[in-house]
């Protein structure tokens, strides 16, 4: 018999169990929203994670999904009856220990150190008065031909899972190889068959067996009701096809193929590298003026630009990756706060950078939890200002350009301007010469500096502004904007804008004191050249008037301590955008626009010089820092 080490298959085995620990928390919320019709597949899901983890030997998470499985059992039954909120507040416990026991595997320390004996014993007291119902009443007779995906080794272990998902749906009178065989997957090739006595549905029952990772066919025939001792092959079963069996149509599984992260990022170096030996060979060639490499270059070119697309489509994912944890999160905190929220989510479909994804989750959190405690008022209140007692929060998101936009908006209080105005006033945020002129938009731009709140005591939650300076951070770190919008009494909405992808992105060349230095292309609004008599000082600091409009001047000379340059009669700018603001960044000049590779600092002590995000190698060898645009706001 070959041994296998199931080791090798712990990384597919946790992503399989953590999309479908998902997959089970959204038919939860759809079955306590009265949605009676996914009790069969939270079943199956339950069934399927059973299995899983008693292949790989996770005993504990097996006994709790156990447990779990029987009680959807009942239900399904029509034998045990849910109370909407206690037991679905117990079932998404359970699922909570399930995660904390997925993230322990993940981490090398196994599943035994979360506590589930209580979670077990609560869902036993559910079944205790429960009356077992009779099993299935099978007549029928079904041969299943299971092929499995050609690159599947773990055969024994798929074939134990296609027995698990089969149980509940009939008996398995007889396998062919012989059950202890199968099991072992000691069999050649990568088909086998079962015997399956059941009258139910064929379409349910095939779309069972296809649950399963790696299985790619499941054929359904019809057999006798007597089946022989030893079945085999398909000749020696007796009797024929149905007449209808021509109507049956072979479903496959999509091939997909995981792939490390390490790996994946690997490659997006690599292809970083790719990208700044192209340039290094175009600056050569054209510096030579040899014309005979300009047609084998613009081959390189092109061949570059599809592999750069290509392996930048496979780090996207679509944001649905973090809106799924959402209807949980509002379904908890609305319990939490005696408030009725209703959640809307719209363009799960919109793609972004992996690391993007991975980032944004923590942000998105920080916002919804202030629209519910801060935003959405409690339903008495919404109703004596003639709001429904339900509130709405609505989550987007879509792509403009190069950029991704999510929002989070909601039909609460909104922002009292005068308190925030207040608030800004006493803590010395603003001037009362400035507070004369300042727009909501630019006061609201409070709300995100670190140690202002609105809130008068600060809740287990979240006040309105309390870790909002860490969402505009992250936000910020991630090449992105931040604004807010309100009404004071009608809601509030807040838009964050991504850059699609962080490693290879365009940008805007510029010259200070003789070193080129990049500026991030989706920061940048605008280039414009201003004479001398056009720039003047205002408080202390340097304007111009940009098409009726006053523009904050930040000189790069100054702000980075250089020597003081010569007057050349005009000043080149670039009017960067962060956020709610637009400053014009003096530059000594204008180089032009190119595709760069972004180079993080790491851990490096250049990280502490807040003025830069990155470097980038140019095709010359050189190193140009990358601007924080963020830091450019700072400086004004």
């Amino acid at each position: 018999m070959v041994q296998v080490d199931l080791n090798d298959y712990l990384g597919p085995f946790i992503d399989e169990t953590e999309e479908n620990l998902q997959k089970l928390s959204d038919a939860l919320l759809a079955l306590e929203a009265g949605d009676a019709g996914v009790i069969d597949e939270i079943f199956r899901v339950a069934h399927t994670l059973k299995g899983m983890a008693a292949t790989m030997g996770f005993n504990a998470m097996a006994a709790l999904t156990h447990a779990m499985e029987d009680v959807f059992d009942a239900v399904r039954a029509g034998s045990l009856r849910l109370r909407r909120k206690e037991d679905a507040t117990l079932l998404f416990r359970c699922l909570d220990a399930l995660t904390v026991q997925i993230g322990e595997i993940r981490r090398g320390r196994g599943d035994e150190g979360v506590e589930t004996a209580e979670l077990i014993e609560q869902l036993r007291a559910l079944l205790r008065s429960v009356e077992k119902t009779p099993g299935f009443e099978t007549k029928g007779i079904r041969k299943l031909t299971v092929s499995l995906r050609p690159d599947c080794v773990l055969k024994g272990a798929r074939a134990f899972m296609v027995l698990e998902e089969l149980s509940p749906l009939g008996k398995v009178v007889e396998t062919s190889p012989p059950q202890k065989t199968l099991l072992e997957g000691d069999f050649p090739g990568q088909s086998f068959e079962l015997f399956l006595e059941s009258e139910l549905p064929r379409e349910r029952i095939q779309e069972a067996v296809l649950a399963v990772s790696e299985v790619e066919r499941c054929e359904i025939t019809e057999v006798q009701e007597a089946v022989p001792a030893t079945p085999g092959a398909a000749a020696t079963v007796a009797g024929q096809p149905t007449a209808d069996d021509g109507d049956l149509k072979h479903l496959k599984v999509g091939r997909t193929v995981r792939i490390d992260v390490q790996k994946m990022d690997s490659l997006l170096n690599l292809v970083g590298e790719l990208v700044i030996g192209k340039s290094r060979i175009e600056r050569l060639a054209r510096s030579g003026e040899h014309r005979e490499f300009e047609e084998p270059i613009l081959q390189l070119s092109r061949i570059t630009k599809e592999i750069q697309d290509l392996v930048t489509k496979l780090r996207m994912q679509p944001i649905g990756f973090i809106f799924d944890r959402f209807p949980r999160l509002v379904r908890d905190l609305s319990q939490e706060l005696g408030k009725k929220v209703s959640l809307e989510m719209e363009g799960r479909e919109t793609e972004l950078d992996r690391r993007v994804i991975e980032e944004i989750g923590e942000p998105m959190v920080h916002l919804i939890r202030n629209s519910l405690d801060h935003g959405i008022e409690p339903p008495s209140e919404r109703i004596l200002a003639g709001k429904p007692e339900t509130g709405r929060v609505q989550i987007r998101a879509f792509q403009d350009g190069s950029s991704v936009v999510v929002s989070v908006e909601d039909d609460g209080r909104g922002v009292d301007r005068e308190k925030v105005l207040r608030k800004a006033l006493e803590g010395g945020f603003l001037s009362p010469e400035r507070a004369e002129t300042i727009t909501d938009r630019e006061l609201f731009q409070f709300l995100f500096i670190p140690g202002f709140s609105t809130s008068e005591q600060v809740t287990e939650l979240s006040g309105r502004g309390v870790g909002m300076d860490a969402v505009k951070t992250k936000v910020e770190s991630l090449g992105g904007r931040l604004t807010m919008e309100s009404v004071f009494g009608q809601g509030s909405t807040v838009k964050i804008r991504l850059p699609i992808t962080l490693a290879i992105v365009l940008a805007l060349l510029v010259k200070i004191d003789s070193r080129i230095y990049a500026i991030p292309l989706e920061s940048v609004d605008e280039t414009l050249r201003v004479g001398e008599d056009e720039v003047k000082p205002v408080n202390g600091k340097l304007v111009t008037m940009l098409r009726d409009q006053v523009l904050p001047l930040v000189d790069a000379r100054v702000r980075y301590g250089l020597k003081p340059r010569e007057e050349t009669g005009t000043r080149a700018v670039v009017v960067v955008r962060t956020g709610f603001r637009r400053i014009g960044f003096i530059v000594d000049d204008f180089i032009g626009q190119q595709e760069i590779v972004i180079k993080n600092f790491g851990n490096t002590g250049i990280s502490r010089i807040r003025w830069f995000s990155g470097g980038t190698i140019l095709g010359d060898g050189s190193v140009a820092l990358i601007i924080d645009p963020a830091a450019v706001e700072e400086g004004s």
